[in-house]
């Protein structure tokens, strides 16, 4: 999963994004989404946007899997 990069339309590394872009990126559903960025500590919220950071949830799930 290191590997794993987002690119904007523009070619911008994305770092963040919100819980749609997320539950497509990494295959899972809204609810199973959520509980993984607020366990990775990956929830960023500005306002009323909840976005979340992919490096750390990236890191969180390396670790479950063993990958260090």
């Amino acid at each position: 999963m290191k590997n794993r990069l987002v690119r904007s339309e523009l070619g911008i590394d994305v770092k963040t994004g919100r819980i749609d872009q997320a539950c497509q990126r990494y295959g899972v559903g809204r609810n199973t989404m959520r509980q993984i960025a607020e366990d990775a500590n990956a929830v960023i919220r500005i306002g009323r946007n909840y976005l979340i950071d992919f490096p750390k949830v990236d890191k969180y799930m390396d670790n479950l899997a063993g990958n260090e």
